[in-house]
């Protein structure tokens, strides 16, 4: 499931940066939304490795909340963490950069409760 998921998220990233790509032209602004992307992959990635249901005992009445709660935060803080990172340590131009970031996270986010309901 999570290779689906992997799938879709990578699908939607390309064609979201496609069409920020237009937003913010110019070779830093490109740079700026591809290091988005693969940072929003991988934290997607383990992100939704938390949101998966419990294989081997039944999930406690709210889990998927709890876990999804714990997604979020993980989100907020990631995108925290490289606004600091990116623009103050790498240089990148900081509009191109979180926009790109937050609009990856908010796509793919879109996609998890459709994987998890198929998951169960």
């Amino acid at each position: 499931m999570v290779l689906k998921f992997a799938g879709v998220s990578l699908a939607l990233i390309v064609a979201l940066g496609f069409v920020l790509s237009r937003f913010f032209p110019g070779a830093q602004e490109l740079k700026a939304i591809e290091a988005s992307a693969v940072v929003a992959l991988a934290v997607q990635l383990g992100t939704f490795a938390i949101l998966m249901p419990p294989r081997d005992r039944p999930d406690p009445p709210g889990g998927l909340l709890m876990r999804w709660g714990m997604g979020a935060v993980i989100r907020l803080l990631s995108l925290v963490f490289y606004g600091i990172v990116a623009t103050k340590l790498i240089g990148l131009p900081a509009s191109p950069a979180l926009v790109s970031l937050a609009a990856f996270f908010f796509v793919t986010m879109l996609a998890e409760p459709l994987m998890l309901t198929n998951a169960s």
